[in-house]
């Protein structure tokens, strides 16, 4: 019985999915997965591309129109997103985490992917 209990516990051991805590994404690692390539979410009920250049402008197209805006970084993490109108009007400062291939989620919970 003892040899059975202590089985169990190394199985247990063994078996229990590890959880990682994946962390934010550094300015550089952000640049080189996003900067100049679409990103494709849903928000405010519609579909939206989002296309962040490295000139510092960011633009949202969906059914409802475009917006225009600029972003920059904030610390080592941080991207701060302006949008002078439209539904996602003033800014908002996010942090990205990679939770796949070519998908990522922001610190508000917006999931995309960037092709």
């Amino acid at each position: 019985m003892n040899k059975i209990l202590k089985m169990v516990v190394a199985l247990s051991f063994i078996l229990v999915p590890v959880v990682v805590q994946a962390k934010p994404l550094n300015r550089a690692e952000i640049a080189q997965a996003m900067l100049n390539k679409t990103i494709s979410t849903r928000r405010f009920g519609f579909s939206i591309k989002m296309l962040y250049r490295s000139s510092g402008t960011v633009s949202a197209r969906s059914i409802a129109g475009t917006s225009n805006g600029t972003w920059h970084y904030s610390g080592s993490n941080k991207v701060c997103t302006t949008f002078p109108s439209g539904p996602a009007k003033g800014t908002s400062c996010v942090t990205f985490t990679k939770i796949g291939a070519n998908r990522y989620r922001s610190s508000e919970g917006v999931s995309f992917t960037v092709r």
